[in-house]
């Protein structure tokens, strides 16, 4: 897992993300970041109960929008479901996981 990043806002997601819900996370994100220095979001999503193509959709257009403004996000407390959706899409390296702070590590 890669270290957690120095500036860093963590945002919980869940349990559900439907379509329509999007456009208002972005401008979400874009209102939480607005002039902060480069800042790292870390999406608690271990409360997401059923994830979803629609919820990797929304997770893409969150770190699209967090690039466009100079910004980055990870995933937290990644349920295996949701995991198992990014590595057969082959996305698990353009949404990577991250710990929170202050969490334990995982066991293998």
């Amino acid at each position: 897992m890669l270290p957690t990043p120095p500036r860093a806002v963590i945002w919980r997601l869940g349990p559900s993300i439907a379509r329509a819900d999007i456009p208002a996370l972005c401008e979400r994100l874009r209102l939480l970041l607005g002039a902060r220095p480069r800042t790292t979001v870390l999406y608690d999503v271990r409360a997401l109960d059923a994830p979803d193509l629609t919820t990797v959709e929304a997770l893409l257009r969150l770190q699209l929008t967090a690039r466009r403004l100079g910004h980055g996000i990870r995933l937290c407390h990644v349920p295996d479901g949701l995991g198992l959706l990014l590595t057969v899409t082959g996305l698990a390296e353009i949404l990577p996981a991250a710990p929170l702070p202050g969490a334990s590590p995982r066991p293998p």
